[in-house]
């Protein structure tokens, strides 16, 4: 299989699982006005303090208008007959490449504590409508074990401590792990605003 044609069918999945997840959430709507109970939820958080609050949002968006941009312009390279990424598009990868992580890294400290797993999270996974919170758990931190090699291998290749079969290898690594690293963070957003959008209407 060809990597634009893995790439393709990576995103297609992670389309899939959005759609599936609009779709069955649309179907227990429809069939029941309120919310199934029995299944134990994330408790809506006491008031947090607004600077903190809107630091929060501020890095979530710059995290992920940066993840954006660095994954459409790496991935543009597909839509031509390229086999690296060149000109206007490398730069703009290489440009929003720092804010990402940095964003990254700020979205870790926000998220890691809010996302431990915990024995609650099988039944809300097996709950009518109360999936989100675990696989938004699961897909964060499937995000933080791809963001380490995606990031150390481009990182490493800057310097000279490896031979040209070690750059390329490097290389492979940033080129496979980093379209996961963008379907997994795509979905952790879409899960994380799933559940903040039902603590809301609560």
């Amino acid at each position: 299989m060809s990597y634009p044609t893995a790439v393709t069918i990576l995103f297609l999945a992670a389309l899939a699982i959005v759609a599936a997840d609009l779709v069955l959430r649309l179907v227990l709507r429809a069939g029941k006005p309120t919310r199934a109970q029995g299944a134990p939820r994330e408790g809506a958080k006491s008031a947090n303090p607004s600077v903190f609050r809107w630091l929060r949002v501020a890095v979530n968006a710059i995290g992920l208008v940066s993840l954006f941009l660095v994954a459409s312009t790496a991935l543009s390279r597909l839509l031509t007959d390229e086999r690296t990424l060149t000109g206007d598009r490398l730069i703009w990868h290489v440009g929003t490449a720092p804010a990402f992580a940095l964003a990254a890294v700020a979205i870790v400290l926000f998220w890691a504590h809010r996302n431990r797993f915990s024995a609650a999270d099988w039944s809300r996974l097996t709950s009518a409508g109360t999936w989100a919170i675990p696989l938004r758990k699961l897909f964060f931190w499937i995000a933080v074990v791809l963001a380490i090699p995606t990031m150390a291998s481009i990182l490493a290749a800057m310097f000279p401590l490896f031979d040209t079969d070690g750059q390329q290898d490097l290389a492979r690594i940033h080129r496979y792990c980093g379209p996961l690293l963008a379907a997994a963070g795509l979905l952790f957003a879409y899960f994380a605003l799933v559940t903040w959008r039902e603590r809301s209407q609560d």
